[in-house]
Order: structure tokens, then sequence, then C-alpha cells
């Protein structure tokens, strides 16, 4: 039986009410420190270089959280494009190393520090060797180059220390300038981020560096005090809990599963409920401390109290129905929990186009072609206008495409190829599927709608 959760929305409205007025009058001030990265601007991209964009890989420490898996495949690409003697420039798009869900036994979880991302770093390339080792090969023609944005699943990178560990790894001098880290890319017709500061769960105050205390985003406390935990729950679905973008459709995901009628998947949206009202609870506002303005954090409480106490209510309804004969009363009750999910869905992946299209149109970009990001793990093409296009690169990771089915996605490996058919012309682009050794990439194909989806209100 589940427990009569009737009241729970209500009980949840005063308990965050109080904590929240609580927090937004305590904001935590930022003192940024010399741990920073520069953007990668015009001045240092070369014009006219073969340019490769994956992003999202998420490589882990190579146990239950670790969701990358295709080391096989990765370096198969990198080996097939390093076997061309064309100079080539691979940037990895953010989020290539999954720092939030290494746990190690002399790191504390919630350890930010040099030495932490340093031994969180180490034990990822350790258990991603083969991948490692392409690298290493790519970087072996010296014209070619690796060029890594910071996400903010890697967003340790910014330490020294950490960006020397992979130095290291690959061969290189401490100031080898072929491996190179920015926060954004600019130049040769490209403009590229990775796409977490368009996230408002994933948004950072200060995204240029470290700051004194560490900024702690609501999605990093997310993962650290809630997904980690509910991955070990003993449910087939628990493994999939990581493979839902964004975060917040995780338990709507849950909610709406066809097996809700068991326990045990009942018992883990339960606890996840549970876990995301502690994680909203214990979030604190940030503020920067040289800022005159003081501009805050921009909230996540409404929308997140929103998606607390409409869950809460779901279950509350479902544990107020008479059950008869041993029947759950699931059938509106996953339907209510599937629109919301599809809505969350939706909504994340358009705030990036949105926002990449107002980049689009700011004079400083007239000249630009290419609006790309990852973050959302959904690849998409979108023609924001007759002369620039909005791509994002999608991840290597697994990803849900069909919650009632648990069906994945099909294209499973995609990339950017970018290359210029002259000197000083826009770019040619095309968004591959790597398809394996010795097969040639495909062209990747939006299933959903039609390929040059036009954004008519991008605003």
């Amino acid at each position: 039986m589940l427990p009569d959760l009737r009241s729970l929305p209500l009980a949840l409205a005063g308990t965050c009410l109080a904590l929240i007025v609580r927090r937004r009058l305590r904001p935590v001030r930022l003192r940024p420190t010399g741990e920073t990265t520069a953007p990668v601007g015009p001045d240092d991209v070369r014009p006219g270089m073969r340019r490769l964009v994956i992003s999202d890989l998420h490589m882990g420490a190579g146990d239950r959280l670790d969701d990358f898996t295709a080391d096989a495949e990765l370096a198969a690409l990198i080996h097939h494009y390093a076997a061309d003697p064309a100079p080539t420039e691979l940037i990895l798009a953010g989020d290539t190393f999954e720092f939030l869900q290494v746990c190690l036994p002399d790191v504390p979880d919630l350890e930010w520090s040099p030495r932490a991302a340093a031994r969180r770093l180490e034990t990822i390339l350790q258990a991603h060797a083969q991948s490692v080792a392409a690298w290493r090969d790519f970087l072996a023609r010296r014209e070619n180059q690796v060029t890594v944005i910071i996400g903010n699943h890697d967003f340790e990178l910014h330490y020294a220390s950490a960006k020397q560990t992979l130095r290291r790894a690959l061969g290189l001098a401490p100031d080898d300038p072929r491996l190179r880290f920015g926060v954004y890319y600019e130049g040769d017709g490209i403009f590229l981020v990775h796409g977490n500061q368009y996230d408002r769960w994933n948004r950072f105050v200060h995204f240029d560096g470290i700051c004194e205390p560490f900024e702690v985003v609501f999605g990093t406390r997310l993962i650290r005090e809630a997904i980690n935990l509910l991955e070990d729950e003993p449910v087939d679905i628990a493994t999939l809990i990581d493979n839902i973008k964004p975060l917040s459709a995780i338990f709507w995901y849950a909610l709406s599963l066809p097996t809700l009628r068991n326990y045990a998947t009942r018992r883990l949206a339960a606890r996840g409920l549970v876990l995301l009202i502690n994680v909203l609870l214990r979030h604190r506002v940030y503020v920067l401390e040289d800022d005159p303005r003081q501009r805050m954090q921009r909230s996540i409480w409404k929308p997140m109290y929103r998606q607390v106490a409409l869950a809460a209510t779901l279950l509350g309804r479902a544990a107020g129905v008479r059950r008869q004969a041993g029947v759950f009363p699931e059938a509106a009750f996953q339907r209510a929990a599937e629109r919301q999910m599809r809505r969350s869905v939706s909504a994340f992946g358009n705030t990036s186009v949105r926002s990449m299209a107002r980049i689009a149109r700011d004079p400083r970009y007239r000249s630009t072609s290419l609006f790309i990001c990852g973050h959302t793990h959904r690849a998409q093409i979108v023609a924001l206008n007759e002369r620039q296009t909005y791509i994002n690169t999608g991840t290597w990771t697994d990803v849900i495409v069909d919650v009632a089915a648990s069906q994945r996605q099909q294209q499973r490996f995609p990339y950017l190829e970018v290359t210029y058919p002259a000197p000083g012309s826009p770019p040619d682009w095309r968004l591959l599927v790597w398809r394996g050794a010795g097969l040639p990439p495909s062209l990747w194909r939006d299933e959903r709608v039609p390929m040059l989806a036009r954004v008519e209100d991008p605003v």
C-alpha cells in the first residue's frame, strides 16, 4: 500500500517557503580565484582547418555509475581521422568527463579542491585508457589540435591540477598548445558553448572559473546527493535514471512507468521525491562578492516547487483511491506523469535553441554560420534563418527516447564534421553518426521532425 500522501503538498509548501525565504535572505558570496579558463577566441582559431565536434561523452570511473561504454567506437573514430593527413581539430564540447559520478574512498564526494579534481580525473583516464591512447595517437600528428570546452559535469577542469593531469596522460609538455581548454569557442564561422548556462538547474553565477566557496549548482547537488544514490536501488529501471534528460524529467519518468504497481518501483519513485525535496531545501543562492549590482542566480525555486508539488499531488491522489481486487489505479496516473515529462523534455530543448537564436541576432555574430552546443543529449538541427543554423551534437551515452518501452536511441554516436571549401568561405558541415571501424559514417537524421525544422519565434 502507498502511504496516505494527500496532505503532502500542503506540508511541502510550508516547509519549502520557510527555507526558501531564509536562504534567499542569506545568499552565499562568491570570491573568484585564479583557477580560471579563458575562452577560445577568433585570434586563437586557425582558419580553414577541418573540425570534429563531439559532446557529452560523460566518461566516468569505469564502475556502475559510468555511462560511457563506447571506448572502442570512439577510438576507432579518432584513428579514422588521425590516419587522414588533413590537419584536424577535435573539439570536445563539454561534459567529456563525468566528475560528479566519480566516488573515491580517499576523496569525499563534496570535496572541491585541486587534489580532488586531479584524483577524479586520474581515475577517469585510467578507466578509459583506450580512448586516451587514441587521443595521444591523434596528437602525434603535430598539425592536429584538441580543444576541451568545459561543461557543468567537468567544471573541475578549471583547476590547473586537472588540466596538467590530462596533459601528462596525453604525453604533452605543460605548455604544449596542441591541447587547450576554453569556456566557449568563437571563430571561423563558429560559435560554440556547452549549453549548461541556458539551463536554470546548471547555470553558474561565475562560469569562468573556480570560486571560494566552490559554487555548487542545483544540478551538481542533485547528482551527488540523489541520482548516485538512486542508481543503487534494486530495480531494473534504476540504472536508466541517469539516461533521462533533463534531470527534471527523471521523476516523471519513474511515475509514468507501467511497472509502478510494483512495490520496488513505487519505493524508487517515493525515495526519489524525498531526495529531490532534500536537495531543494539544502540548495543555496549565490552572488558574486565584487558585483556591485549583487545579481542573484536566477531562481529555480518557483519551477522546482511546481514540479515537486505536482508530483506529490499525483502520489497523493493515487494513495487516496481505494484499490479494488488488488488493482492499482495506474492508467490516469501514468498518463498525467507522461504528459508532464514530455513538457519537461520539450521545454529543455527549446531553451537552448531560443538562447542561441538570440545570440545569432546580435550584430557581432552576423558573419557566424554555425551555433553549436551539447548539454541536452538531444542531437538536433534547426535553421535559425536563411544563413545561420543551430546544431546540437547530442551524446555518446545511452538515451531513452520512448519512456513506456524504455527504448534507446538508434543513432548512438553522433558528431559534427566542419570543413571549408575555400579560404575565407563559410563552413560546410555534416552531422554524422559513427557506425564503426571499416564503415563510412552515415548522415544523422531527425526521426521526429523535418531535418531543418524552422524556428518560427525563437525569442
